[in-house]
């Protein structure tokens, strides 16, 4: 009876996670990088849940499970973890070439599986080959144990650091207490599951503990998609506020901070936006702050990217450019860069965004407007 209770607890966790996950593709929130990985953070959750279900109830024999049903699963849901809280921490973050390597336990025992049910498929495989597998398995059970337990304790430290960069300036801490509960959640639920498979290493034998690591991720699925949702409604990452919710009175004055003011001034005011090499990190050194900390304020208090902030001032100077006849024998890749734009494409396609005409097309309408 408890058995059939707690299998019924898997299967809801898989199904809220499916429907989660319908209702984020089914809006504009999945275009946020972190929705992408709470997406498939979510689904990577509800299908290792659903496999283990089915092989519970007895649904599927153990042997069609791994013929047919099985994916490695457990090596690459923390890192999906791990890409969503980088992203929600900075939505404007870049990932770093040596950070797709997270990637590859998961791809390397993809491949393994795979090859293993093709190699099934047509009984090409002798009982020393099967025994190669089956050892294959349970080495990806414990490493997959002790990957997830590394990347939460990695996580744990972004998360403890973003807050500490927060505390050099005056606006309030973000709260951020969730996102370390559910962390620490996800480190016990990592301790049951090594502490089950060495129990099933030594005896053979299947440990109720591994109940928990399955209920637990019901749990979490439940966590993940009510606060993935929810931040996701609040505009400019409303979840960035201090613990008791109360707004500043900087906040309702809707006075920027000093960082904002000193950005601005060194951005506009004395035209460091037409500089073609100007950068975020450029930016941050000069005003001697975090460059992650310097993106998070923009997006927080501009409600506007670095790049498309940058881009907008940009396209401002090159319409003066384009209206006035003194600069009429100016080509429209001089003005592109005179307005600090590196290349005649870039200049192009941001002109084209932000004013719905290409250069040229501004040029001539301004020409008409002009004889008229």
């Amino acid at each position: 009876m408890l058995y059939n209770v707690l299998n019924t607890l898997m299967l809801i966790g898989s199904i809220q996670g499916f429907i989660f996950t319908f209702i984020v593709l089914s809006s504009h929130r999945r275009k946020r990088k972190s929705n992408v990985f709470l997406i498939l953070l979510i689904v990577g959750f509800s299908l290792n849940n659903l496999q283990y279900y089915l092989v519970n109830t007895e649904l599927i024999s153990p042997s069609s499970f791994f013929r047919f049903w099985y994916l490695p699963y457990s090596s690459i849901n923390m890192v999906f973890l791990f890409f969503y809280v980088k992203f929600f921490l900075n939505p404007h973050t870049k990932v770093k070439a040596y950070q797709y390597l997270l990637f590859l336990p998961f791809a390397l025992f993809f491949i393994a599986s795979a090859y293993y049910k093709i190699g099934r498929a047509f009984g090409e495989f002798n009982e020393r080959t099967l025994a190669f597998f089956s050892d294959l398995l349970a080495f990806h059970e414990f490493f997959s144990a002790f990957y997830s337990l590394t990347l939460l304790v990695f996580i744990f430290m972004i998360i403890v650091r973003f807050e500490n960069q927060n505390k050099i300036s005056s606006i309030p801490s973000p709260n951020l207490q969730w996102l370390k509960t559910l962390s620490g959640i996800a480190l016990v639920l990592c301790g049951f599951w090594i502490y089950a498979l060495i129990q099933e290493f030594l005896f053979n034998t299947i440990t109720p503990h591994y109940y928990i690591l399955w209920i637990g991720i019901s749990f979490v699925i439940y966590i993940l998609g009510h606060i993935g949702l929810y931040e996701s409604k609040t505009k400019n990452t409303r979840l960035f506020k201090n613990t008791n919710n109360k707004r500043t009175k900087e906040e309702e004055n809707h006075v920027p901070s000093k960082y904002i003011l000193e950005f601005e001034n060194y951005v506009k005011t004395e035209k460091n936006f037409l500089n073609p090499q100007l950068s975020l990190e450029l930016i941050a050194d000069h005003l001697h702050i975090n460059k992650s900390y310097l993106s998070r304020i923009i997006n927080s208090e501009m409600d506007v990217s670095f790049s498309d902030y940058i881009n907008r001032l940009r396209v401002e100077e090159a319409e003066t450019y384009l209206s006035l006849t003194e600069y009429e024998d100016y080509t429209l890749s001089t003005i592109g860069l005179e307005a600090g734009f590196n290349s005649k494409s870039v200049f192009n396609t941001c002109f084209k965004k932000y004013t719905g005409f290409t250069p040229s097309e501004y040029r001539k309408k301004a020409k008409s407007s002009q004889k008229k």
